[in-house]
């Protein structure tokens, strides 16, 4: 039974609404296909790879998680998901909740403190905030009051205290409220108001609704939207016929321009053609009734309905001739004949042309085809038609009913009357079907709290569409109410400024930022000089617009320089104008202004032109330093900010991480997050009980509260700990630790948005995987030391896998699987035991992928627990597929990709959706499956491994489920995490469960993900308020038992007897006769019970039970199951019997002493004295049989390679003769070998050319025996030397490479070495140097230098003389005198004396530059000689 006809039903005096179909009669083929349709079709497919700046510059929030979210959760049936359906059954449980007492075992079921669900943290991280409140009833200014865009209403009470924790003033409230604005009362400050949802983000931050407490926020309830009905499609309004009476009706589309067409009650009046009035140029084309000139038919039209054509005019051309012939409505019957059917949107000239305000009454468009129909009519007596608007949103559109998206709040006081404003947005997903939450939208006024409201008329300039209204200000100097908006659903109206009357009914527009921009969201601020300021986010190449005009803009607006971030290239929201907006004034200096983009920005000059930039950055959201200057850290992304009137320098500011606080006007800001749980878990993992009971260990990381360095420290020392940690959204990977079972400080381990989180379940291997978006950074964080250090097991970057990715960890081998997208999983392997050498590398990995199995995107993975010597690991698909792979770490063969994973599909027909959670019972043969989405059978069990299943939906709301459970101690008690919380049943067995929530300690939130620990303590990880535990227990309720065996499997040999015990447990007071029995025994055995098998149970025992297994059994596994029934109870409890023998080959000889137990070998011939006999040893040869050789070639391409090998007979049994044949392979191109057998004891191969051969023995004597070798035969390289030599230096280095032995002749001599590197000294003169390698072919190397004495001239520059100095001891020199130009002087031959200097006269030489050479035996150079 499903959900899909809504019916009421009671469930636990709580009323729900649902949906029953006949899966008899479901086509689930056609079904899951048209899902895939949807999924491939997703408006987000071009979307959600899109990197951070990608998204950011088409608008899309930088967080990809949502669409994902959206997509996975879409009702298959639809192809969009159905989030109203949750409001609905929020608002039948906040009216209907009455939970029963009782006894209770299970995580958060009401009324049980032992399991209630207790807040863990993190302590110390915020999430994004945007509404903030001082309490006006706290004199001493230190209450306040915030809220989270993820959820909840805090307050703390101390503000000014860096260590001040808050608390969530909301908890009473089951609904996790999406604050966006809060504000109070002035004349009732105990009143306050907070409005949900922010419809900028499209659909990120759902609403719902206003909401309004009257006792300074102990209690809240709702006064505005929220609630809905079911959805629908938008359709066309209609014409409909009154005179004559026909069914017919003409689709129309309404102007922008003029009054709206009424809802509460149509326009009724007989319809006339108008004719235009005489002298317009009217040529019996039609144009004489196109109403763009007066009438002629004037005094007709009167309280009638208008019929003209589209013409060459204006349509409020039109409008206004037939406003001035006082009609009720003009028809515009459009001209296209080429499509008929078309009918388009008309709007108003931009010209001035037309007086809009003239306009008095409603235009439509009808097609050409109905047009027609219509003159046809009018042609032949009287018509009259009825106009009236039933719809909203344009046709095709899904409709959300109700009002979600409260933008912001204010409360005026005017004269004693409490005025409540609401800026109520509308939101479109981009979903498949187009959806829209609400219906309508606009500027609500009320006066009676609530109770009722008024729609106030501020329309987009020149039409009769509403304003979205997305801020809104009360001026502090003339306590008027403004108001700016922010595009509607059709990507019109915004950037527009208005300002009310004192009635606070009436609005005149201020100020439009310019349209040529296509300005979006504009926050405004009017500070105490009543200066305006606007902060408008638009689509020009410029984006960031920031204005400010005085005196209420009685005066023109001017730009005001942006704020000039250190730290971006670029505006300073980088690129997040339409997110980050805050804009704030200090009330008693108008002067004094805040902006918030990526960081926090304040001018005191009142954003004044001059020299240098008016504004001064605050913060650095991470606290760098820049050209020598520090910055304070403050958490990216600015949304809010509060200001304290009667103290202006206490400022809070609101961003993606918490609160922030200063007291001094933004000098010094610190975190104030202590408790404010308003965090964004997408995954949580938690230690064993006993990882750490013997070791202590030091996390580092980072506190988030002031990005400061910090640890946690684990110690073996003191109570039982609580160790744990988790994803979170845009802050990282937090780890906390925690022996208070409260809420801790955690200490981020990884930065940006944390993604999946994953704990070793082995505690011998101490560690955590924690993982960066897609897969982009997955790392291992070793706890094994005394500090915890990283390992990177895969450091990438694109978008592999989904932004928030699933994963898999295998403790047992050390194994990552994760979804890598397009239908691929990637294995990251190899790489726990934590090697230095491998800290900083990839470790290795493969990709799974099969084109049979895996033809979806994965959407959960699982691995299972019970299989230790491989991985077995499930995988779930967005398209509902479900596979067990087995032996799923089979590295491929690398030539062939081929693996030994083994692929199931254990998909059942049912499974429609996307796969959210597959989890595992006692076995592999009890699964747990759900789905994510809405609409469909959620949650699945099978008791035989897959082959099967049953439906386990029961009772349960038509809701997501998220992740599941089941208390291991009492298998009837299964709890899922859900997109409202956690559910449970007690009774799971049945074919129809009875669920209930389970949120006590809890609210409504999303349950991301469920962990349990082993010693069955649970951890939930929600989406908006950090992470919770508690604890399964045996305490169930009902009298109940439970049975368990004291060992998983027992070997008996055939004709013996052996024994095990069955352990039971008397929960809640069972006293009842119990009798046990055995199912799947062999043949014959013989069962005694002890005491007996049948018997009074109402305490806890043991039943031991001995098995007398018959000789004649059959060898082999026996799976029994025992089985424990009462009045009230049937349990069972499994165990594998292994029956044997103790001569299982029947050879005579004992298995315990048989070399062969399972071959008969009566000899127990063992050549090889391996302990294993012949008969079954794979290899029985000794080593030493085989012994081969090989010799390269010679020379290079000589093919004169040899391998040799022989065979050692001297252990092989005298009786034995046993032949081996020979095959050798590989080799280069073109070799081919047949294979030999060997008829002597030693074999050659020669005239073999350089490759690698495999050489391969097999023998029909030894059954699949086979041994084989690898023979590289190489040849020798072709000599290659490298010299060097430093400048001035007698020392030439050879680099020398392709022989072993090298010999260098210099002049003559030799040297011989062995080293690749050698420094050669180098005589003065000539120097003949020869490299020779081992072989001649090799080749030689020769060079040839002249090492040259030094010479030096001085005094240098010279008047008259320069004396020449000639190092070495040659006799004679040759010398020669150039000049700049190159032209000889002179040159002489010399005796060179023995003071070795030689006298060189310039004194009839010009000035200038010459050049001395010199030459000898052992000289020749150059020197350069300067004449004064």
């Amino acid at each position: 039974m499903s959900k899909k006809l809504k019916l009421l039903i009671s469930l636990i005096a709580i009323s729900f609404v649902f949906i029953l179909v006949d899966n008899d009669n479901k086509d689930y083929d056609s079904i899951r296909k048209q899902h895939k349709e949807f999924l491939a079709n997703s408006p987000y497919e071009n979307t959600k790879n899109l990197t951070k700046q990608e998204r950011k510059n088409i608008e899309l929030p930088p967080n990809a998680y949502a669409e994902r979210m959206w997509e996975l959760s879409m009702n298959p049936y639809t192809g969009r998901t159905e989030p109203e359906k949750l409001f609905y059954l929020q608002k039948e449980l906040r009216e209907m909740r009455n939970p029963q007492n009782r006894i209770s075992g299970v995580p958060g079921e009401p009324n049980n403190d032992e399991t209630k669900w207790v807040h863990r943290g993190p302590y110390n991280v915020g999430g994004r905030t945007k509404a903030m409140m001082w309490d006006p009833n706290d004199q001493t200014n230190e209450t306040v009051f915030a809220g989270g865009i993820s959820g909840g209403i805090f307050k703390n009470t101390s503000i000014s205290n860096q260590n001040s924790p808050w608390e969530l003033v909301d908890e009473s409230l089951p609904q996790n409220l999406a604050v966006s604005s809060i504000t109070f009362d002035p004349n009732d400050t105990n009143t306050f108001y907070v409005g949900t949802g922010e419809s900028y983000t499209g659909g990120d931050a759902l609403g719902n609704g206003l909401w309004k407490s009257t006792d300074r926020g102990e209690s809240w309830n709702k006064v505005m939207g929220g609630d809905t009905q079911s959805s629908y499609v938008a359709q066309y309004n209609v014409v409909e016929f009154v005179t004559p009476s026909l069914t017919k009706t003409y689709r129309y589309s309404e102007a922008s321009f003029g009054p709206n067409v009424p809802q509460d009650a149509p326009i009724i009046a007989d319809a006339v053609i108008g004719i235009d009035a005489a002298g317009d140029g009217d040529s019996g084309d039609g144009t004489d009734k196109d109403g763009c000139s007066s009438f002629s038919n004037a005094s007709s039209l009167k309280d009638k309905i208008v019929v003209v054509n589209r013409g060459a005019c204006y349509f409020a051309t039109k409008a206004f001739n037939a406003s001035i012939a006082q009609a009720k409505l003009v028809i515009i019957i459009n001209n296209n004949t080429t499509n008929p059917n078309e009918i388009i949107t008309m709007g108003a000239p931009t010209d001035g042309s037309v007086d809009l305000s003239q306009i008095k009454i409603p235009s439509i468009m009808i097609s050409n085809s109905d047009g027609t129909h219509l003159k046809s009519r009018l042609n032949n007596g009287t018509v009259r038609l009825s106009v009236q608007k039933t719809v909203s949103v344009a046709s095709g559109y899904t409709i959300v009913p109700g009002t979600f998206y409260i933008n912001d709040v204010v409360v005026r006081n005017n004269g004693g009357v409490s005025e409540v404003y609401a800026a109520v947005g509308l939101s479109s997903y981009r979903d498949a079907s187009g959806t829209f939450f609400g219906e309508d939208y606009g500027l609500y006024k009320s006066i009676d709290g609530g109770s009722n409201w008024k729609k106030l008329e501020v329309y987009i300039d020149g039409t009769n569409n509403p304003i979205q209204p997305i801020d809104l200000e009360i001026s502090t100097v003339d306590n008027t109410v403004w108001v700016s908006s922010t595009r509607d659903f059709s990507g019109n109206g915004g950037g527009g400024i208005w300002q009310s009357d004192d009635s606070g009914d009436n609005f005149t527009k201020k100020y439009q930022v310019d349209t040529d921009f296509d300005p979006g969201r504009t926050e405004i601020e009017v500070t105490s000089g009543n200066t305006v300021w606007v902060f408008s986010s638009t689509r020009d190449s410029d984006p960031v617009k920031l204005f400010k005009a005085n005196n209420g803009f009685n005066g023109s607006a001017v730009a005001v320089t942006l704020p000039d971030a250190v730290d971006i290239n670029g505006e300073f929201t980088r690129s997040q104008h339409w997110y980050d907006q805050m804009l704030d004034s200090d009330p008693v200096n108008p002067n004094k202004v805040f902006v918030g983009g990526i960081n926090l920005h304040r001018t005191t000059n009142g954003g004044a032109a001059g020299t240098t930039n008016p504004w001064t950055q605050l913060s650095q959201w991470y606290g760098g330093t820049f050209s020598g200057v520090s910055y304070q850290y403050v958490h990216a992304d600015q949304h809010g900010a509060a200001i304290l009137d009667s103290d202006p320098n206490k400022i809070l500011f609101g961003n993606d991480g918490g609160v922030f606080f200063s007291s001094d006007g933004g000098d010094n800001l610190s975190s104030r997050n202590d408790n404010y749980h308003t965090s964004q878990y997408y995954t949580v993992a938690v230690a064993p009980s006993t990882m750490f009971t013997d070791h202590s260990v030091r996390v580092y990381g980072s506190d988030s509260r002031y990005s400061t360095n910090s640890n946690k420290f684990i110690s073996k020392s003191g109570a039982e700990q609580d160790v744990f940690a988790g994803g979170l959204q845009d802050n990282g990977t937090q780890f906390s630790v925690d022996r208070s079972n409260g809420s801790s400080v955690a200490t981020r381990s990884g930065g940006g948005d944390g993604a999946a989180t994953m704990f070793s379940q082995k505690p011998s291997n101490k560690y955590f995987i924690q993982n960066y978006v897609y897969n982009n950074d997955v790392r291992a964080v070793n706890l094994n030391g005394d500090d915890s250090s990283q390992w990177d097991l895969l450091n990438e970057g694109g978008s592999n896998g989904d932004f928030i990715t699933t994963q898999a960890l295998d403790s047992n081998l050390g194994i990552v699987y994760s979804n890598y997208g397009q239908n691929r999983i990637i294995v990251i392997y190899d790489w726990d035991d934590f090697k230095d050498e491998d800290k900083n590398s990839n470790a290795p990995n493969f990709i799974l992928e099969n084109s049979t199995f895996l033809t979806s995107n994965v959407s959960a993975l699982t691995v299972s627990p019970h299989t230790i010597d491989s991985s077995t690991l499930y995988f779930g698909t967005e398209a509902g597929q479900v596979v067990k792979v087995e032996n799923a770490n089979s590295v491929p063969n690398a030539t062939t990709g081929q693996s030994n994973a083994k692929f199931t599909s254990l998909t059942d027909q049912k499974f429609i959706g996307s796969v959210s959670d597959i989890e595992l019972g006692k076995d592999e043969n009890h699964l747990f499956v759900t789905f994510h989405n809405f609409g469909v059978e959620n949650i699945f069990y099978s008791n035989d491994g897959g082959d099967t299943w049953q439906e386990k939906e029961g009772n349960l709301p038509d809701i997501p489920v998220r992740c599941i459970l089941q208390n291991p101690l009492l298998e009837n008690e299964v709890i899922v995490g859900t997109e409202l919380g956690v559910w449970y049943t007690k009774n799971f067995d049945t074919s129809n469960p009875s669920w209930s929530q389970a949120n006590a300690g809890m609210k409504d939130v999303r349950i991301t993900d469920l962990d349990m620990r082993d010693d069955y303590k649970v951890f939930a990880a929600t989406y908006g308020l950090g992470v919770y535990s508690s604890i399964f227990t045996e305490t169930g309720g009902d009298p109940a038992i439970k049975i368990s065996t004291d060992v998983d499997n027992i070997t008996i040999f055939k004709g013996e007897s052996g024994s095990f015990n069955v352990d039971y447990k008397a929960l809640n007071d069972f006293n009842e006769e119990v009798e046990f029995s055995i199912d799947g025994l062999p043949t014959n055995t013989n069962v005694t019970y002890d005491p007996s098998n049948k018997f009074t149970i109402n305490q806890d025992g043991t039943l031991k039970i001995d098995l007398a297994i018959d000789a004649s059994a059959e060898t082999k596994s026996y799976p029994l199951t025992i089985n424990a029934v009462s009045n009230t109870q049937n349990k069972t409890a499994g165990i594998l019997l292994e029956v044997t023998s103790d001569d299982i080959d029947n050879d005579g000889i004992k298995n315990d002493v048989d070399n062969c137990p399972e071959t008969a070998n009566t000899d127990q011939s063992d050549m090889d004295g391996d302990g294993i006999g012949d008969v079954c040893d794979p290899n029985p040869l000794p080593s030493d049989t085989f012994s081969l050789q090989s010799s390269n070639e010679t020379c290079r391409s000589s093919n004169d390679g040899k391998m040799q090998l022989d065979v050692n007979r001297d252990d092989f049994p005298s009786d034995t003769n046993i032949k081996f044949t020979l095959a050798v392979t590989g080799g280069p191109s073109g070799f081919a070998h047949t294979p030999e057998l060997l008829e002597a004891d030693s074999w050659k191969k020669e005239n073999l050319e350089a490759a690698t051969y495999t050489v391969c023995l097999t023998s029909d004597s030894i059954a699949n025996f086979e041994q084989c070798f690898n023979v590289v035969i190489s040849e020798p390289q072709d000599l290659s030397v490298l010299s060097s030599r430093a400048k001035g230096s007698d020392i030439v280095n050879l680099t020398m490479s392709g022989s072993k032995r090298y010999t260098i002749m210099h002049n003559n001599k030799p040297i011989t070495t062995s080293n690749s590197n050698y420094g050669l000294e180098l005589n003065k003169g000539l120097n003949i140097i020869k490299v020779y390698a081992e072989k001649e072919c090799q080749g030689v190397y020769e060079e040839t230098i002249f090492n040259s004495e030094d010479i030096l001239l001085s005094p240098n520059p010279a008047r008259t003389s320069s004396k020449l100095w000639i190092g070495g001891d040659d006799k004679n020199v040759n010398l020669s005198m150039f000049d700049n130009a190159g032209r000889l002087l002179w040159t002489n031959e010399n005796n060179v004396p023995s003071s070795r200097s030689i006298d060189i006269q310039v004194s009839n030489l010009r000035p200038g530059l010459y050049y001395v050479k010199v030459q000898s035996e052992t000289v020749k150079k150059t020197a350069k000689l300067i004449k004064e």
